[in-house]
């Protein structure tokens, strides 16, 4: 939940926050603490890859799943399961669970770098879903995306850019 209190200190009225998701923890800490202590009205979404849908398929099925990720440039988003009291937690307060493919996620990769950070994918994945359009009704308004990790080798970055 640290980093959920921490987008609030630097934005205290988010309107929506976009959190990559890989067995939940992060997202399910971060929502915990915007809706508990931050407005009730922001909308959060997780983002996963397609092929490590985890947290997508537990929403769909109602319960914690387990999966056999397929290959992905997301590896940090491929765990082969989402958390049994993480996937409640999304229950509670994840407005979405939003898939975006490698390729979005290369591309989300690419424009992070030309703004000057440096991104793995897993971490980038927010910023897929934003750029490319699956984050609903988000025009004139307060988003922040979770970028998250640098943990990517040279010659893996230059291969994504």
């Amino acid at each position: 939940g640290s980093c959920g209190f921490e987008i609030l200190e630097d934005v205290p009225d988010p309107d929506v926050v976009v959190v990559c998701c890989g067995g939940g923890g992060l997202v399910s800490g971060i929502a915990t603490a915007i809706k508990l202590c931050g407005p009730k009205k922001c909308r959060i979404f997780a983002v996963e890859p397609t092929a490590a849908s985890s947290m997508y398929q537990s929403c769909k099925e109602g319960k914690a799943v387990s999966i056999k990720p397929e290959k992905t440039i997301a590896a940090g988003l491929a765990p082969p399961f989402a958390g049994k009291n993480c996937f409640e937690i999304v229950k509670r307060f994840v407005e979405e669970v939003v898939l975006v493919t490698d390729d979005e996620i290369r591309h989300a990769v690419q424009v992070l770098f030309g703004a000057g950070l440096v991104a793995e994918p897993s971490g980038a994945a927010a910023v897929a879903a934003i750029l490319s359009g699956k984050i609903p009704n988000i025009d004139n308004c307060k988003v922040v995306a979770v970028v998250t990790g640098s943990n990517v080798t040279p010659k893996e970055l230059t291969e994504l850019v």
